[in-house]
């Protein structure tokens, strides 16, 4: 679960940045502010880490099984 931190939000400033008409391309790339990109950061690695220790579901496995083995035929192994 994600909980709000006000000591970082706080830093985060209140204006967004147009993307020029012609090109639709922001005038300068938008930045996080370091502790939020890094608070974001340990966050995602942490939900992706506990990912892939999860089992894969069986219902993606039985998908996956007839792609692997028409694979495995079309490459001669």
């Amino acid at each position: 679960m994600l909980t709000t931190l006000p000591h970082l939000v706080e830093q985060v400033p209140d204006t967004f940045q147009e993307p020029q008409a012609a090109t639709g391309k922001f005038l300068h790339e938008p930045t996080l502010p370091p502790q939020v990109a890094a608070c974001l950061g340990e966050r995602l690695r942490a939900h992706y880490a506990q990912l892939m220790s999860d089992p894969v579901p069986d219902a993606l496995l039985r998908i996956l099984e007839p792609l692997d083995q028409k694979g495995r035929l079309s490459h001669g192994h």
